[in-house]
């Protein structure tokens, strides 16, 4: 019996101790499946903390990029808006410049002459011409009464005043220095005295070219009036916007059965040149 009873403690220990390394072996295969489930689990946090904080990067990236690009965008409007005033201004600076520059090369048409006859007096075996002078309008029309004189000889002086205003005036259109201005006095033939001449408009008076209103301006009575006065002065003139004041006397020598222009550039004096047109058809004269 105490053989099969130290038999029966032996397997006992044996199985103890195997039941032991089982529970061990157990214990340990459990850890290490709860440490790889920790560890995978870690891992995963760890991966996507690392996609977070890439993400995170991308976006900060792509938000710097669209602020950079937004400011650029936003320097382009800017600069097209500077862009678009700029050349508004330039356009506007050109379109003066092209008025400036068409009204200073504005010729308007202040009158007509006509040579109505041009013979050998057989008195004196002197050539000797008839001719016709008439203030028209801008459109070409007659102004007042047309008048003829005769001169010996074929060349004709047309003496005048002309009142020359700063072009920067003429430039803006103002209404009363818009143009030059002339006053015709007298017209004579080369052989005449100025005193000899044909009357046309008489000092003091407001040239009919200007007088189709029948008002006279305080401003142009005043340069009449005062003509040599403020010719001599220049602070005067200066004043008055005036670049030149003095007497021109432009001359012609006229051909038979030819007709003249006089005309008066809106920054400059009287200018005579032939014209083929017809001449303006005197009879009742334009109001």
């Amino acid at each position: 019996m105490p053989g099969i009873v130290d038999s029966l403690a032996t397997i006992n220990s044996f199985l103890r101790t195997g039941l032991a390394i089982v529970f061990v072996g157990l214990l340990g295969l459990g850890g290490w499946f709860g440490y790889q489930v920790y560890s995978e689990g870690d891992r995963a946090l760890r991966e996507r903390d690392e996609q977070l904080a890439s993400v995170r990067g991308e976006l900060t990236a792509k938000q710097a990029l669209l602020d950079q690009q937004s400011r650029e965008v936003e320097e382009q409007i800017e600069q097209i808006e500077a862009l678009t005033i700029d050349l508004r201004v330039k356009e506007e600076k050109i379109q003066k410049l092209d008025t400036s520059l068409r009204l200073l090369k504005v010729s308007h048409r202040v009158g007509w002459l006509t040579v109505l006859e041009q013979d050998t007096d057989p008195a004196t075996n002197e050539l000797y011409t008839v001719a016709q002078f008439v203030e028209v309008n801008e459109q070409g029309e007659p102004i007042g009464t047309p008048q003829q004189f005769r001169i010996a000889g074929d060349v004709v002086y047309i003496d005048n005043w002309v009142v020359k205003f700063d072009d920067e005036f003429i430039e803006r259109a103002e209404i009363d220095r818009a143009t030059s201005l002339v006053l015709f006095r007298r017209i004579f033939g080369e052989h005449q005295t100025p005193n000899d001449g044909l009357v046309i408009d008489a000092v003091g008076s407001r040239p009919q070219a200007y007088g189709t209103s029948g008002v006279t301006s305080e401003f142009e009575q005043k340069i009449w009036a005062e003509f040599w006065t403020i010719a001599n002065d220049e602070a005067r003139a200066k004043q008055l916007g005036i670049r030149a004041a003095h007497g021109e006397a432009p001359s012609m020598k006229l051909q038979k059965g030819k007709s003249y222009k006089v005309l008066l550039r809106a920054s400059d004096g009287l200018s005579i040149t032939p014209d083929s047109s017809p001449p303006p058809v005197v009879g009742k004269p334009a109001a």
